[in-house]
């Protein structure tokens, strides 16, 4: 990895900007320059504010109007704080009204070329931009409940820009999965799954390597992907396919 891209703030905001488009809420609502994500209210990224850009005159005022929005739609007011926030100190203000940091994420990226070194291809994989049963007992069976679970695949349902879904197959059924899609040169993973009974034997990295060779065909040089702080596992198998950490964030919930 080139590290002195990591934490350059134009690099920040260029990811930040990229997972706009590969992991889209269901309503995006501009305000102040800020952009308010609604879905479910399930996960955080979709049902946070984007928080890249202020043109606003007075931030409190701003912040009303957030909760306002969320509550009319019968979501707490959850804004997404990374470096490249603004505008700056937004995290203190939300502080002194209440909001506490839940979920601390990291941000890790990788060159395409590092991940295709190092993660060996998959015996039977599926590939596909549609539904797929096996895909999606995948994708739900492994996130916080079943609800959860089908968020996430209603955001995956409303991605615009080039992507795919993978599937490893073994003994007949889908034991990983995984989405890559692309934007701005970059390839954003998510809803990485890996079957309870087939963890820790390397399917997980065979996604990866899967979506790296995708990445390669879509003209992109870098992947990047968030996993949150504690979740140790997931860090470790990463850092393993060459992922470094570029930069973290919080978000910020009013209950």
């Amino acid at each position: 990895m080139r590290q002195r891209f990591v934490n350059e703030i134009a690099w920040v905001l260029a990811i930040e900007r990229a997972s706009l488009l590969t992991w889209p809420a269901r309503e995006i609502l501009p305000y102040s320059g800020w952009m308010l994500r609604f879905t479910d209210g399930l996960s955080y990224r979709p049902n946070s504010v984007a928080a890249l850009d202020f043109n606003g005159v007075d931030v409190t005022a701003a912040i009303d109007a957030v909760e306002r929005e969320y509550r009319s739609r019968g979501l707490k007011p959850t804004f997404q704080i990374t470096p490249v926030t603004k505008p700056e100190g937004l995290a203190g203000v939300l502080a002194a009204r209440g909001y506490v940091c839940v979920t601390p994420t990291l941000v890790c990226v990788a060159d395409v070329e590092e991940v295709c070194s190092r993660c060996l291809p998959a015996n039977d994989v599926q590939m596909q931009t549609h539904p797929n049963a096996g895909f999606d007992m995948l994708a739900i069976s492994g996130s916080r409940s079943p609800a959860d679970g089908r968020e996430r695949l209603d955001v995956l349902s409303r991605i615009t820009v080039p992507h795919v879904r993978v599937t490893i197959v073994a003994h007949g059924i889908g034991v990983a999965c995984g989405v890559g899609a692309a934007a701005k040169s970059r390839v954003g993973i998510n809803l990485m799954r890996t079957h309870a009974d087939y963890r820790r034997r390397g399917y997980a990295r065979q996604v990866l390597k899967v979506i790296a060779d995708w990445a390669v065909t879509q003209g992109a040089g870098q992947l990047f992907l968030s996993v949150e702080e504690a979740n140790t596992p997931a860090r470790a198998l990463y850092e393993s396919a060459g992922f470094v950490r570029a930069y973290s964030y919080c978000h910020y919930r009013k209950g």
